[in-house]
């Protein structure tokens, strides 16, 4: 009978207590959790380990004007600082929304158009609410100060855990006063606006009523006829040929510089003065041949300042070539004299560059010859420098030194 029966089956009191290990267990067939009896409320440690940043509201907070900073420590209600993701505690330096107090959602607007908002600071064991808004372009955060005494509602930021979180923290403090209810820049554009058409004197409401008596559509409707009948009633008083009327309208009046009291007469008279001038002005920007003497050369100057500055141009040329052989004409004599002290072989004037063919120069009194007795030393432009004696050379002689006298046009 025994080979009939099957593999035999454990019974429970054949365990020993304590007998069961992880080695006993399938790891992949789980025990199902309805065969586990845990108590899960006994077991906070992981509502406690995960961290949730969540909004305090308070309302009818008084700021004072001239204000840009309160005192909140009052508000707080956890006084540690959560200096990071782990730590419990009031969240610093974070944006804060701001609203109006008795408003829904409506924000402060600083005066060209941006929201006003906060942020907590901590100061030894105080906590501020500082107020900024941004400014300039770029736009940067500036501290901000309100004119007038206000009334405001905020939200600051607390870190807690979910083992403590507030059954309405996600009703209550999860919504934004400000962020995405009322856009600032456009509240402001619509204030623009309204100043735009009825005025410095304009404001906003809405009870839906118009506030002009006529609308804008309309207004301009009828400043387009009015301008079309306007501008037709002037095209009519222009052609017309009554007293006060026509071309008087534009001021013809008789003038001895032109003939017509018509606008068409007028125009015709200038016209065919025009024509008349053209034709005497017609070949002014070019010249056909080179002048006789051919300073001027031929050419097309493209316009009458084009031909007339090539005119200045040379006519500029050859005046300054006058000025200059003029001016050496006109120079005055000058004169050099000097006692050798004995060896000199050479003699450079001191005064000034001497003109060419222009200098005399004598020894001891004596007019002595170029090539001869003496070479002129020149500069670059043939300018008289000075003088060479070499081979020979000034003396000295029984105490009565040799005399060089020099007559010459100076060159300027």
């Amino acid at each position: 009978m025994a080979g009939t029966r099957g593999l035999a089956r454990f019974r429970g009191e054949q365990l020993n207590n304590k007998l069961m290990r992880n080695t006993h267990f399938d790891e992949q067939n789980k025990i199902n959790e309805k065969y586990l009896d845990i108590d899960f409320h006994a077991h906070r440690e992981t509502l406690e380990d995960t961290k949730i940043d969540v909004f305090v509201q308070k309302n009818d907070v008084s700021v004072g004007a001239g204000e840009n900073s309160i005192e909140i420590t009052d508000h707080i209600l956890n006084v540690n600082e959560a200096v990071d993701s782990n730590t419990e505690g009031t969240v610093l330096g974070v944006e804060l929304q701001l609203r109006k107090n008795g408003t829904s959602d409506f924000p402060f607007i600083d005066p060209d158009g941006d929201r006003v908002y906060g942020k907590v600071r901590k100061d030894a064991d105080k906590f501020y609410l500082d107020f900024y808004s941004l400014e300039g372009n770029p736009e940067v955060e500036t501290a901000y100060t309100f004119v007038d005494a206000v009334t405001l509602d905020y939200k600051y930021i607390t870190r807690t855990n979910l083992s403590v979180i507030p059954v309405d923290a996600i009703v209550s403090g999860g919504a934004g006063l400000v962020a995405d209810a009322v856009d600032a820049k456009a509240y402001m554009n619509l204030n623009q606006l309204m100043k735009d058409i009825y005025g410095s004197g304009g404001t906003l409401d809405n009870d839906g009523n118009a506030n002009l008596a006529v609308d804008v559509l309309t207004q301009i409707a009828n400043e387009i006829q009015a301008r079309t009948d306007a501008d037709t009633l002037i095209r009519n008083d222009l052609v017309s040929t009554a007293a006060n009327k026509g071309a008087s309208l534009v001021g013809v009046v008789v003038d001895p510089n032109y003939t017509g009291l018509t606008v068409q007469a007028v125009l015709s008279d200038l016209a065919k003065r025009v024509v008349e001038l053209e034709a005497l002005t017609a070949g002014v920007a070019e010249r056909d041949a080179d002048s006789a003497n051919g300073y001027f050369k031929a050419g097309d100057f493209g316009t009458a300042e084009g031909r007339i500055v090539d005119l200045e141009t040379v006519a500029d040329a050859e005046f300054k070539a006058q000025s200059d052989r003029l001016n050496k004409l006109e120079t005055e004599d000058e004169e050099e004299v000097f006692e050798a002290a004995g060896g000199e072989t050479e003699y450079v004037l001191v005064k000034g560059v001497a003109k060419a063919k222009t200098v005399l120069l004598s020894v001891n009194g004596q007019l002595q010859a170029p090539g001869i007795n003496f070479d002129y030393k020149t500069d670059v432009s043939g300018d008289v420098t000075g003088f060479d004696f070499a081979p020979e050379a000034l003396k000295v002689t029984e105490g009565i030194p040799d005399v060089v006298f020099v007559k010459y046009k100076k060159v300027q």
